[in-house]
């Protein structure tokens, strides 16, 4: 299986078409000293200027879907480490390209250190029932075959049956690993309204399988900061894999 690897992965929705603010998200970002950064509700362009603001070895993004009035968003990854491979696989909608309901996943293989070290980076469904947010866990589980990591923003709380699906396919949030408190995890959204106040959803992960260390999995506390940039906060993980 090769050597391990060490790395730290950071999950953010970036709410692209809201606009980011390049220069403060690539501070705040830079502050978890991050090999990857997994991003959702992202733009191309945006991806690009981040990369270069961070000094990112590599970057990939894939679309989503556009939705005319601004320009198209998507999953985006920041890698320190060359990418040797990156796919897309459409979980919903597949020819509704102008569709906000459209899902997709992007599964990416990194050399770390020696060794390849594969992450996936998702947005599921929102506004759909569990039952459809089920359905689009296994078919991300089928595609994301051999995969070290899991994140993203999965529109789901923690003990919801989309949980429980990748629970049940022996996947868990890195967080439980490091800190006894199931269910009682920092929220990382904020459902709608003034960003005044905490976040008060849970819906973004690290999900890791029982083989990887988790050293470090949290929320960052500072989420004054981040009401600013996006309407989620970011999930930064530690692992060995």
């Amino acid at each position: 299986m090769g050597e391990q690897a060490g790395l730290t992965v950071v999950s953010w929705n970036a709410q692209g078409s809201a606009g980011v603010d390049v220069a403060r998200a690539a501070e705040a970002l830079a502050a978890f000293a991050p090999d990857v950064v997994l991003l959702q509700e992202v733009q191309r362009r945006q991806l690009g200027a981040l990369r270069v603001a961070l000094g990112m070895v590599d970057a990939r993004w894939r679309f989503k879907h556009w939705p005319v009035s601004v320009p198209a968003e998507g999953l985006g990854l920041l890698a320190r480490h060359p990418v040797v491979d990156a796919r897309a696989q459409v979980l919903a909608h597949r020819w509704e390209f102008w569709n906000w309901r459209r899902r997709v996943a992007l599964h990416a293989a990194l050399r770390v250190d020696g060794r390849t070290v594969r992450v996936t980076d998702v947005h599921l469904g929102a506004g759909v029932t569990h039952d459809e947010r089920i359905r689009q866990v296994q078919a991300l589980l089928d595609g994301a075959y051999g995969a070290d990591a899991i994140v993203g923003d999965m529109n789901a709380e923690p003990g919801s049956p989309e949980l429980g699906a990748f629970g049940a396919a022996g996947w868990c949030d890195a967080e439980t690993r490091v800190r006894d408190r199931d269910g009682l995890r920092p929220s990382t959204n904020w459902a709608s309204g003034p960003r005044t106040e905490a976040p008060t959803q849970r819906l973004d992960y690290v999900l890791v399988r029982a083989v990887t260390e988790v050293t470090e999995a949290f929320v960052p506390d500072d989420w004054e900061r981040w009401a600013t940039l996006s309407d989620h906060v970011p999930v930064v993980a530690r692992l060995t894999v």
